[in-house]
């Protein structure tokens, strides 16, 4: 019965803070974004570390995946049709939300997004400006754009920046752990 109360105060918890993190306004969390973007460019330097006992894939690997994640989810917003979006729920995507996490080691990479042969300089500083324009973009962008994601559901234009930030951080955090013992 405990375990029962205090899984319902938790999802309360998360819905709670999934209403007030949707209601911070696009201003705010385009801002957020962009400051995380600037700090992943900073480990341009280190890009080529590895560190087995993190990660299987290189701070390079990590940074392209995260432009290439903001870039192709702009993309995805910009061609849906915002006729078609439905609000949906989604426990999982809640949880996320509330959490500000997301899990390491769970999800595998789809491959649109995933980092293909020598990751340069210039591929890093192309797929980073482009980010960084991209992100000046999503405000623009109607509310009910939207995308669907295998686990988390479809997500609308404020949802997507939410979940940018939330991967974005995730992926920093790995970064960092390459990065502490070398």
């Amino acid at each position: 019965m405990k375990n029962r109360i205090h899984i319902i105060l938790v999802f309360i918890a998360g819905i709670l803070l999934l209403s007030s993190a949707t209601s911070m306004d696009s201003e705010k969390r385009n801002s957020d974004l962009k400051l995380q973007l600037n700090e992943v460019a900073s480990f341009i330097a280190v890009r080529d570390t590895i560190n087995l006992e993190m990660s299987e894939a290189s701070v390079a690997w990590h940074m392209d995946h995260i432009y290439l994640m903001v870039n192709q989810l702009h993309k995805a917003l910009q061609y849906s049709d915002e006729s078609n979006y439905k609000a949906d729920s989604n426990p999982t995507r809640d949880y996320v939300f509330a959490s500000n996490t997301l899990p390491r080691g769970k999800v595998t990479a789809p491959e649109s997004v995933t980092p293909k042969g020598d990751i340069t300089i210039n591929t890093l500083q192309m797929h980073y400006d482009e980010a960084l324009a991209t992100v000046e973009k999503l405000p623009t962008l109607a509310e009910n754009k939207h995308f669907s994601h295998p686990i988390l559901g479809t997500m609308n234009r404020d949802e997507t920046i939410i979940f940018l930030t939330i991967h974005t951080e995730h992926h920093l955090k790995i970064i960092r752990d390459i990065l502490k013992n070398k």
